[in-house]
């Protein structure tokens, strides 16, 4: 009832990252364009932070969308904060597929196998960890590492892009021969003013918006309870929307975002 009552199509503020919902801004371009580079070149290591919310897990998913029709294998790591023995099983599994329990040596013989198999097909492996910032063992990013050790004569077997929250330049900082390894890097900043309300039109277009729905008061209010993080962003649009509904409203204005800001910090 609600997409209807603003005769949307689709749900414009959903927070699951893609479906084809990529906003470029300047820096989140910078960003993707940074990662293609790092894989593409095969530089060993790309990093990507940015506070919770500001797009690095969208900007990925931009990455393989780009990779798609070319002979990559990308996969990704949500949950990395596990011992190096676990690590090394779970990137083994996402790999092939199979749960394996041999020892260290055997598993990572296996991922070498793997990774030379994709080689001499002509695949190249990217391995992207997410939430980096949550290992806490020194030796789990030791292994990470050590995974770069498996190259050619001309060029590493593997790509590791790295995404997570600040706390991870200040884990590197202290992690020279990790650190030494990453060819780029590139921190997400929150949206300006601008932008966040050109986020709001690329999101309300695409979801099929034909009218303008909010009005500039509005965008600008929402920037500000928002900060500029697209979660944020999307999280009190749906509410605008909801509330605005409820009220029968034709649009969204200031007063809508300030009871829907009201509502979330209820």
């Amino acid at each position: 009832m609600v997409l209807e009552h603003w005769d949307l199509r689709r749900e414009p503020f959903a927070n699951v990252p893609g479906g084809g919902l990529f906003y470029g801004s300047p820096q989140h371009e910078e960003a993707l364009n940074r990662m293609l580079y790092v894989v593409r070149h095969r530089k060993g290591v790309g990093m990507l932070t940015g506070e919770v919310g500001c797009g690095k897990t969208t900007v990925t998913r931009a990455l393989a969308a780009c990779l798609s029709g070319e002979p990559y294998e990308v996969v990704v790591l949500a949950n990395p904060a596990l011992s190096p023995e676990e690590l090394l099983k779970a990137i083994l599994l996402k790999l092939t597929g199979r749960m394996e329990n041999g020892s260290k040596a055997w598993v990572l013989e296996q991922i070498h196998r793997h990774l030379q198999s994709a080689e001499a097909a002509g695949r190249r492996v990217v391995l992207v960890i997410d939430e980096a910032h949550v290992i806490s063992q020194r030796e789990t990013l030791d292994e990470l590492r050590m995974l770069l050790n498996l190259h050619t004569e001309e060029s590493f077997l593997l790509t590791l892009i790295l995404l997570g929250q600040p706390p991870l330049l200040r884990t590197m900082a202290g992690l020279e021969p990790l650190r030494e390894r990453i060819a780029l890097r590139y921190n997400l900043q929150p949206l300006d003013c601008g932008h966040t309300i050109r986020y709001l039109l690329y999101r309300l277009r695409a979801a099929g918006a034909r009218r303008g729905i909010f009005t500039r008061a509005a965008a600008e209010a929402l920037h500000e309870a928002s900060g500029g993080i697209p979660l944020r962003i999307n999280n009190l649009g749906d509410r605008c929307l909801l509330i605005g509904f409820q009220l029968g409203a034709h649009q969204v204005d200031r007063r809508i975002v300030q009871a829907a800001v009201e509502d979330m910090d209820a």
